[in-house]
């Protein structure tokens, strides 16, 4: 078989699978308008790149990736969420792949390095959590099990599983901070950019600067809940009555 004709394959089956997808999608609250066809051509795209790159079980491992990586992205944009029953299934499934697999081909030592990013990925993101839960969210620390685990396998050794892991924090905060800024100035001028769905439109008046790396951080929505809570001290002064 050519290798046109094995990526045409595999562009086929990403179809198929971004297809597939819809109902799970719907399942979430994130379904896409069937006239919009963004989880096929993802998933196509995808699975053709991939198709070019890897054979044998290697491939099926990242196609196990990339169709949950769509799944997820889509639901996330929507939904700021990111559902365990997508996340977990499809951290199991590649790491069966991946250990199965590598020691089937003798080489044990890559299934090291793929725990080594994972949880490394894992413990960095935890630790922003834990600093900032409202910036990090616990769906992203549990995510980084998976991308550390692809992150780390492809690696060649220990310590370039912790580059590796490095690198993708690096352009993951890049892309965050790039999608974040652009948020915050379309909501300037009143567009709804990944519009956030604890809140209403862009065009109802509030002023939404929510990241799409972190929780809603609505300015008025935290304005209001300062207000609350110095109203709710008051009001429990004035139940007490005077200090004597």
């Amino acid at each position: 078989m050519s290798d046109g004709v094995f990526i045409g394959i595999c562009v086929v089956l990403g179809v198929v699978a971004g297809w597939a997808l819809r109902p799970t999608l719907q399942r979430f609250d994130a379904a896409v308008p069937a006239r919009l066809p963004a989880p096929e051509v993802l998933t196509g795209l995808l699975f053709g790149l991939a198709g070019a790159q890897y054979d044998t079980w290697r491939l099926i491992a990242v196609l196990v990736l990339l169709v949950s990586s769509v799944a997820l992205s889509i639901v996330d944009l929507r939904q700021y969420r990111l559902p365990n029953a997508i996340m977990f299934p499809a951290l199991v499934a590649s790491a069966v792949i991946v250990a199965l697999g590598e020691l089937i081909d003798g080489h044990a030592v890559a299934i090291s390095h793929a725990a080594v990013g994972a949880v490394l990925y894992c413990f960095i993101l935890l630790l922003m959590h834990l600093i900032n839960p409202a910036g990090m969210g616990f769906g992203d620390v549990k995510l980084a099990l998976l991308l550390g685990l692809f992150v780390g396998w492809v690696s060649g050794s220990k310590l370039d599983s912790f580059r590796a892991v490095m690198i993708a924090l690096l352009i993951g905060s890049a892309l965050g901070v790039v999608l974040g800024f652009g948020r915050i100035l379309t909501s300037k001028v009143g567009k709804s950019f990944l519009p956030d769905p604890e809140e209403g439109s862009a065009g109802d008046g509030l002023r939404h600067t929510t990241f799409s790396f972190g929780g809603p951080l609505d300015g008025r929505r935290h304005h209001r809940d300062l207000v609350s809570s110095d109203a709710a001290r008051v009001n429990s002064r004035v139940r007490s009555g005077p200090r004597r």
